[in-house]
């Protein structure tokens, strides 16, 4: 998710590297023997730039590795049909824009896809461009070795390409350290906080009890005997006292949440009715990462303008006998006994124009398309429509 981020970076070298290969083939225009073929070369390189762009943006987040294998072989594409295009009068290797694209699109991946990948693309890569350098060197203006000319053409894609690999590395071992000590932290406050928390329960419990039940019992002790009447107000309150035990039991981290945004809306003077249909406790099976994205989603949407208090609504459903695609965090025993496809769906009124609900929308469903496999949205205003789960739910056949 820390690569949402830098996503900006894309756009400005999917930039730099069609002007390259723009400014490299006017440069070299008298060195194309196949104009054709040198058009086809730039339709390639924009096609690499604009998937790269395409396939950045965070609301169409993570960069999947079938989106890194299409900007390569586009990009691959590009530099054969330049070398096809200049075939025999090709005297220099430097100034061939190929192998610096390919690198400056690894580079651009880095943020987005693991330091293995990126590897073994610059090696794949590295092998292409060799393979095409190689046989052309008799046709270069300065007489050396061939392997000279390979040397200097793969050196441009490795060099780039190793060094985007050894930043996604580095970036991703900086993240896992950091996590690693957020949860030491974490159990750390929690084992100091323990105390403070069972302190908690027990004044809880006592203000449960100290109005009705102690009074019962002191009555008992003063008088030496249980009446009727006692009995049935004892039963009474037992019931009670169960119902609202039960009624903490049964909440799940998603109650909190709403407990605490319909909190915040009632001091700002709301008369808020956030509604959670979850009567299966579904919401238990989301990961720590899950229940922060869409604890962060709820929080927005309690705030932004134009929300009405009275119209969010969660709701869960569960297709049964069906295993999840992925997850994100390593599963509970809870999470292993379960198996279905957890669909949630959000509903809210957003009194705004739909541009500015996408707006809003853009960081947060680019980190729940990080975290959930299957996300939908339907926007037609006032109505706002959220979707996710672990699995995109099978279609519904047609009713003959």
């Amino acid at each position: 998710m820390g690569a949402l981020a830098v996503w900006t970076i894309v756009p400005g070298i999917a930039l730099i590297v069609f002007a390259y290969a723009v400014v490299a083939t006017v440069l070299q225009a008298d060195q194309i023997r196949h104009p054709t073929l040198a058009v086809l070369a730039l339709a390639a390189a924009a096609s690499a730039s604009v998937v790269l762009v395409l396939a950045g943006r965070p609301s169409r987040s993570p960069v999947r590795q079938t989106s890194l294998l299409l900007i390569m072989s586009l990009g691959l594409c590009a530099h054969l049909l330049d070398q096809a295009a200049r075939w025999g009068s090709n005297s220099l290797v430097q100034d061939d824009f190929g192998p610096i694209m390919l690198g400056f699109l690894l580079v651009a991946l880095s943020p987005f896809r693991p330091w293995r990948e990126l590897a073994l693309s610059a090696a794949v890569a590295s092998v292409v461009v060799a393979a095409v350098t190689l046989p052309q060197g008799e046709f270069r203006a300065i007489t050396v070795p061939s392997g000279v000319y390979v040397v200097v053409a793969v050196t441009q894609v490795l060099a780039l390409g190793l060094a985007a690999a050894a930043y996604s590395r580095r970036i991703v071992r900086q993240l896992l350290a950091w996590q690693t000590d957020a949860r030491l932290a974490i159990a750390r406050r929690t084992e100091e906080s323990r105390g403070r928390v069972v302190r908690q329960v027990v004044e809880q419990q006592r203000a449960i009890l100290e109005p009705n039940v102690f009074p019962l019992f002191d009555g008992v002790l003063e008088r030496g005997e249980v009446t009727k009447a006692e009995i049935s107000r004892a039963n009474e309150l037992a019931a009670m006292v169960r119902r609202t035990i039960v009624e903490h039991i049964d909440e799940t981290w998603l109650d909190a949440v709403i407990a605490r945004e319909r909190t915040a809306l009632q001091e700002r003077g709301k008369d808020p009715l956030l509604v959670v249909a979850d009567p299966e406790h579904r919401a238990a099976h989301f990961g720590t990462q899950q229940r922060a994205a869409t604890s962060a989603l709820i929080s927005m949407l309690c705030l932004a303008p134009g929300f009405d208090p009275r119209s969010l609504v969660v709701q869960a459903d569960t297709e049964p006998d069906s295993d999840p695609d992925t997850q994100v965090d390593p599963p509970s025993d809870r999470q292993q006994r379960h198996s279905g496809i957890d669909t949630f769906s959000l509903r809210v009124a957003l009194d705004l124009p739909p541009r500015r609900v996408r707006a809003l929308l853009r960081s947060y469903l680019a980190v729940l398309r990080v975290v959930f496999p299957w996300v939908r949205v339907s926007i037609r205003r006032p109505g706002l429509t959220l979707e996710f789960g672990d699995k995109r739910p099978r279609p519904v056949p047609p009713v003959l």
